[in-house]
């Protein structure tokens, strides 16, 4: 399963709002891969095989049944349940049982839509800084981002190596804004925290301190998807 790594989504979420512009680059990425297990690629011998082998998380097998076609998921399903039935045995002795135990454990942690959506967001790190390097006018909306949170900051800074050598000013401009980014969200929360002191409690909150805990969730654990 795969399609294009281009630019347009690039394009369109760095523009300054308010949640973190890699997050609604997975958010996208991740429905379009997912939905490619319910289309005609349901048949394909190669795709049947990956589902038989990995099968999907808790959380891509409840998008999967958000989406109309119920028919394309019980086939990837029952493809799946042959192999999980494989290891659902009937043990002699302790340390068999344990072995079954961390078998199913093991299957259990793996997904196939995970795992491409894993390898198109690594892509997706590198070509934001093939795009500074290469676009001038980029790297001035970069430098103008509100901020990221920390998944999407670690991974821009462990790929920033693709920004060639305007690598320094991309690390330095990633720091500026996650630096701003972070320092308002403290003010803000320190703000909150302080006019729950009985003198302040009747002053108005700013919109960023009525905001704050939803805003640090972000930071610290990406948008919802």
């Amino acid at each position: 399963m795969n399609y294009h790594i281009g630019t347009m989504l690039i394009d369109e979420h760095f523009n300054a709002s308010g949640e973190c512009p890699l997050c609604k680059i997975k958010k996208t990425v991740e429905v379009r891969l997912t939905e490619q297990y319910l289309g005609e690629g349901v048949m394909e011998d190669n795709t049947r095989k990956e589902v038989n082998e990995l099968g999907f998380c808790a959380r891509h097998y409840d998008l999967l049944f958000s989406f109309p076609s119920k028919l394309g998921l019980a086939l990837q399903i029952s493809t799946r349940l042959k192999t999980v039935m494989k290891s659902v045995e009937k043990p002699e002795k302790a340390k068999q049982a344990k072995k079954i135990a961390d078998k199913l454990d093991l299957s259990a942690k793996k997904c196939v839509v995970c795992k491409y959506l894993d390898d198109h967001m690594i892509r997706y790190y590198k070509t934001v800084a093939e795009v500074y390097y290469s676009k001038p006018s980029f790297r001035k909306r970069f430098a103008e981002e509100r901020g990221f949170c920390l998944e999407h900051f670690a991974a821009l800074n462990r790929y920033s190596d693709c920004a060639h050598s305007e690598q320094k000013s991309y690390l330095n401009d990633l720091y500026a804004v996650e630096n701003r980014y972070l320092s308002a969200l403290e003010k803000d929360l320190l703000s909150f925290c302080d006019h729950h002191d009985y003198r302040r409690r009747d002053l108005p909150l700013t919109e960023g301190e009525r905001d704050c805990l939803k805003t640090a969730r972000s930071a610290f654990y990406g948008s919802k998807r």
